[in-house]
């Protein structure tokens, strides 16, 4: 429902900018160059059209996680959007002109045009539909499934890869628990195991469906004595990346120290990560070294 929205307005707004255009043109031509309201307009122009060209290139296929950049191109058309949106917070504070009375905006003029806009918005949406790649509501595209670390890597937070000495790495159980409890790698791996074909849907644009396989994170935390009045559970990484989950989140968790039957990669989180089922991928930490009950 949102992703519809999201492309409807889209549509909405660049078939808005031919009448918007007409606008700017008579501005300039009263106003001339000068003034900062007008090279942020300019800028603004910019970003629409790289926001738009991102968003289009993205829904035909021409664009995607791995091309024609590194960093994803969604990424790009969101951050595009953001700037967008302050610059265009920043060109209405800085116009000189007066704005027109909200009376104005309501006749039944403007109403039509708007409407119009709007059934032409619905039109083209469901034209881009019958071309647009296969996709996850997220936007998302696959990226290869069952192939374990074989999947693209994103680092959020753009967290370098530790190097992590397995030999003095610990998991570290703590807070609202009867049994604080510190694990090596060798002692958690070598309690009752649990595995599950589990969906990774990153933000990064892209999905893959892996089999993961380690310790749930609910037994962990039950074996430790997690208070019953404990309604929070926070997650921290090594790299200091951490989340707090509500209790009921965590119940299907485990904390990953192998995808497709081979350990995890470096890339991936070694010695161990969070598999959140349900939950975004920037939320399944990676690098575990501590979990907090709360």
């Amino acid at each position: 429902m949102l992703s519809a929205a999201h492309r409807v307005a889209g549509i909405t707004l660049v078939l808005a900018l031919a009448w918007k255009y007409a606008i700017a043109r008579r501005s300039i031509r009263r106003r001339g160059l000068g003034g900062a309201g007008v090279w942020v307009g300019v800028a603004t122009a910019i970003v629409t059209i790289l926001a738009v060209g991102l968003g289009v290139a993205w829904t035909v296929g021409i664009a995607s996680f791995d091309r024609p950049f590194a960093y994803s191109a969604l990424n790009l058309h969101v951050i595009a959007g953001l700037a967008l949106g302050a610059l265009v917070v920043g060109h209405v504070f800085l116009r000189g002109e007066s704005r027109p009375a909200l009376v104005s905006l309501a006749g039944r003029r403007v109403a039509l045009r708007g409407l119009g806009l709007l059934a032409a918005s619905f039109v083209v949406s469901s034209a881009l539909d019958r071309i647009a790649l296969a996709r996850r509501p997220s936007g998302s595209r696959h990226a290869g499934s069952f192939t374990g670390n074989a999947f693209p890597v994103t680092i959020w937070s753009f967290d370098q890869v530790p190097v992590i000495d397995l030999d003095s790495w610990r998991l570290h159980v703590s807070g609202a628990v009867d049994r604080p409890t510190e694990l090596s790698y060798q002692e958690l791996t070598a309690l009752p195991r649990r595995e599950a074909s589990v969906v990774l849907d990153c933000t990064g644009g892209w999905w893959s469906e892996q089999v993961w396989a380690g310790v749930s994170l609910a037994d962990l935390l039950a074996r430790s004595g997690m208070s019953e009045t404990s309604e929070r559970i926070e997650v921290v990484s090594v790299t200091g990346h951490r989340w707090t989950f509500d209790r009921r989140e965590c119940e299907q968790a485990i904390l990953a120290t192998h995808v497709g039957g081979v350990s995890l990669s470096a890339g991936h989180g070694y010695p161990l990560r969070l598999v959140a089922p349900s939950l975004r991928g920037f939320l399944w930490i990676k690098w575990v070294g501590e979990v907090i009950a709360a």
